[in-house]
């Protein structure tokens, strides 16, 4: 597998979708964990949010090695 350059644009998607879901995820009272709970709607779609965000993120952020290097070690 080739390496790449490190895609910026990429990167600074993957950190806005990633800060969306946390906005959305993170209740203003402890008290209201219970009711972010008991109503999916509330959760469900900053989980997704926070995934994509992830997924975007995790293959930006890993180095990855040349093929020539993994056959000569």
């Amino acid at each position: 597998m080739k390496t790449h350059r490190f895609d910026p644009l990429s990167f600074v998607m993957g950190l806005i979708v990633t800060a969306i879901g946390l906005t959305f995820l993170i209740p203003y009272d402890p008290i209201d964990i219970v009711d972010l709970v008991s109503d999916v709607g509330a959760w469900f779609w900053p989980v997704v949010l926070l995934a994509i965000g992830v997924a975007i993120l995790v293959p930006a952020l890993t180095p990855r090695r040349d093929d020539d290097d993994q056959a000569s070690g």
